[in-house]
């Protein structure tokens, strides 16, 4: 199942308020920095959207990290609990959640986009009638359709999703693909994106660069 044309059928159907279906688009090269992240971009033009969330949540580790005291002072997440397993986490961790697109971990960030774009009011059940209606034009396999009415019907719960993450690396990963699948500046997007970042224990100044990085993505989009 390639959930790349799931998340795409997604973004045509409608069911995304965020612009996760433009992430494979080339202007994403430009919109993440450094030669890491620019590889991951790169690879997300040949893999697809799922492969451009990984690019994102790197690129905004990267700067997290290096924005870090050279004095080597622990990060600490949202709840102000030291954090040391937010240092040195290698790019390879970040790719392999996204590489192999039928495996548990893209699953869930599949699962998280929905989570998300439905938690912001945007999904209401007229709304939802019409994705559905949409999404049967799709050129979907009917695994990747089933996959898809499967979720949008019954979209995982917050503490679903965070019960999922068994990585630092995934949780970045998590909340950056909830961050593309909403329109930011809805009420309940910003209520749900804060009560996620919470829930992960994302470090602060980490969830303001994935914000900042996704921005800057949109704008070389537009």
């Amino acid at each position: 199942m390639d959930l790349n044309k799931v998340v795409s059928g997604l973004s045509s159907s409608g069911a995304l308020s965020g612009f996760a279906g433009g992430l494979a688009g080339s202007a994403l090269v430009g919109a993440i920095s450094g030669k890491k992240g620019k590889k991951m971009a790169k690879g997300a033009l040949k893999v697809g959207a799922l492969a451009a969330v990984g690019g994102l949540a790197y690129t905004a580790y990267q700067k997290y990290t290096n924005n870090q005291s050279q004095a080597g002072a622990q990060a600490t997440g949202t709840d102000g609990v030291a954090q040391s397993s937010w240092t040195a986490i290698p790019q390879q961790n970040f790719e392999a959640a996204v590489e192999d697109t039928g495996g548990s971990n893209a699953m869930l960030i599949l699962r998280a986009m929905i989570a998300a774009a439905s938690s912001d009011g945007h999904l209401d059940s007229e709304e939802q009638a019409r994705v559905f209606s949409e999404a049967q034009k799709l050129d979907l396999a009917q695994d990747e359709k089933a996959t898809l009415f499967d979720e949008l019907q019954s979209p995982k719960s917050m503490s679903d999703i965070v019960a999922g993450v068994n990585s630092p690396e995934l949780a970045v990963e998590v909340y950056a693909a909830s961050l593309v699948a909403v329109d930011e500046s809805r009420s309940e997007a910003q209520a749900w994106l804060s009560s996620l970042a919470f829930s992960l224990n994302l470090p602060g100044e980490l969830v303001q660069n994935i914000h900042e990085q996704v921005a800057s993505a949109k704008a070389e989009t537009v």
